[in-house]
């Protein structure tokens, strides 16, 4: 699929969910691929509950990581998962897996060889990548007895870099953060 009819589903999708929210978070944190490879995340989360301690999560995340030596990433996925609430709606658990799209460059300068055996730097751009993944997470409500909340999380990731040498290469993510509700219906 061509990076158009990604962003062409992400739309679609955003604008279907977004006439029923019933909570729009917005957050932020600390992205770091293999744990130490420093980068950040942004979210934007419509949260649409079922009852009053089970949601369904939809979440836009966009951010970036930088691996030293290796290559630098830009990515933009889409999660759809579950949410289990605490009974004083302090703590929660979710789940969610994702599909995005990663866009990596490589940090040291690239040359080309030829037929001719003519050597010539191109451009750092690696690929545009498909990336499927899974998250787990963890995460405090600050404010329980106030409409508009404020949570720190936790979160691992676990996403794949689609194709890497004709096959996928799994990386590992942890993500701390913090959301602020934007919007409660």
């Amino acid at each position: 699929m061509t990076m158009k009819t990604y962003l062409l589903l992400f739309s679609l999708l955003v604008l279907s969910f977004s006439a029923f929210s019933q909570r729009l978070n917005l957050g932020g944190g600390y992205f770091g691929e293999n744990t130490t490879y420093p980068g950040m995340v942004g979210e934007f989360e419509y949260e649409k509950f079922h009852t009053e301690r089970f949601s369904t999560p939809l979440k836009v995340n966009v951010g970036f990581y930088n691996h030293p030596r290796s290559h630098s990433a830009l990515f933009i996925d889409l999660h759809e998962g579950f949410r289990r609430y605490s009974k004083n709606q302090r703590w929660y658990f979710e789940q969610s897996i994702g599909l995005g799209a990663m866009f990596s460059f490589y940090n040291e300068d690239v040359w080309h060889v030829d037929a001719n055996g003519n050597v010539a730097r191109v451009s750092n751009f690696a690929n545009v990548d498909f990336m499927p993944s899974v998250t787990f997470g963890l995460g405090y409500n600050l404010t329980p007895k106030s409409e508009k909340a404020n949570y720190i999380w936790l979160r691992p990731k676990f996403f794949w870099q689609l194709p890497f040498n004709n096959l996928a290469n799994i990386h590992t993510a942890i993500q701390v953060g913090y959301s602020y509700t934007l919007k409660n219906k």
